[in-house]
């Protein structure tokens, strides 16, 4: 029987506690071995519930200890590179949040130490296991939808005082604007779906509601593809009214499909059907968080290829990095 990896998470906020921390409890091809947060009561607290012997305030005496196989940074956007950096120079196979980084130099930084210290770094990619957004991908891959020529993905949470609490407000903002918080999990659906196309050209605007704020809270972008296919991403935690909206929207010549929930439209014979598959799971995102813990015990133990890769990660950046210099030049920029 092959010895259990051990693992440790790196921050201990409201993500980790979803999508983290009772997963990796419950896989049994791992030991939850060891946590760390800048908090003594959260760590406390959830090193109790989870039974986690070890418990640390200081990173650096985490990765130091020889016992710990692998760390998931769930740490601020800005805490990304650094920790994770550090940790691969220790010898640990990393699982990185997204954003990887707030800036592709540290993205390409990350990639550069996986490579010199031969260790796995293996990035967030729950969006991309949610079961409707297989059930759609397999749906474009085998041509149901005919040639996608047009998608449209947005994320916008409204200004209601309980959702934009400053402690709310502060962790979306840590480390990035709108774009780099929200934005990089809708563009990781859209080339996910849209995989076999090459982004080309990126135009972008932000906007700050208060003028001296440091970072963007709305951000809206158009994506041209190779093949004139034609992407659109919004985001904002600003807006001005109360419901908030998160979808994706792909128009194909034989079909369409958008998110959240899930539908699926096919054309026969000049007339529109939905042709929407029945999902069995009940939360999604659960069943997605399940998913990720699994496929990331199991590329660890080399049982499987990341639905990630370091490619993909830095062809966000990429983009990303493009997105701020357009806003920025406001004008339209290479990918």
């Amino acid at each position: 029987m092959k010895k259990k990896i051990n693992v440790g998470v790196v921050g201990c906020g409201t993500h980790a506690q979803i999508a983290h921390l009772p997963f990796l409890k419950k896989y049994d091809r791992c030991n939850l071995t060891a946590i760390c947060d800048t908090e003594i009561r959260k760590i406390d607290h959830l090193g109790s519930k989870y039974n986690i012997p070890k418990r640390y305030q200081d990173f650096q005496e985490m990765v130091k200890s020889p016992d710990i196989n692998a760390l998931v940074i769930a740490t601020p956007n800005y805490l990304h590179a650094p920790m994770t950096i550090t940790a691969l120079k220790y010898g640990k196979d990393v699982f990185c949040e997204t954003p990887m980084a707030i800036n592709l130099g540290e993205v390409r930084e990350m990639i550069r130490a996986a490579e010199q210290s031969e260790r796995k770094l293996l990035i967030a990619m729950n969006n991309r296991l949610r079961p409707d957004v297989q059930i759609l991908k397999k749906f474009i891959k085998e041509g149901e939808l005919g040639e996608i020529y047009y998608a449209k993905t947005g994320w916008l949470i409204g200004t209601r005082e309980w959702i934009l609490s400053p402690k709310r407000l502060e962790s979306l903002s840590s480390g990035g604007g709108a774009f780099l918080s929200l934005g990089v999990h809708l563009l990781d659906i859209a080339l996910y779906l849209l995989s076999n196309k090459t982004a080309n050209t990126i135009f972008a605007s932000v906007h700050r509601k208060e003028a001296e704020a440091e970072t963007e809270d709305t951000a809206m972008c158009t994506i041209t593809f190779a093949d004139e296919t034609l992407l659109t991403i919004e985001v904002g935690w600003s807006l001005l009214f109360e419901k908030d909206f998160l979808y994706c929207n792909v128009f194909g010549n034989k079909g369409a499909a958008l998110l959240n929930p899930l539908k699926i439209q096919k054309e026969l014979h000049n007339e529109l059907f939905n042709v929407t598959p029945t999902i069995t799971h009940k939360n999604i995102y659960r069943s997605s968080y399940e998913s990720q813990t699994k496929t990331f015990i199991d590329c660890l133990d080399n049982k499987t290829k990341p639905p990630i890769t370091r490619e993909d990660g830095l062809l966000i950046a990429r983009i990303t990095e493009a997105f701020y210099s357009s806003a920025r030049r406001k004008q339209l920029i290479k990918i």
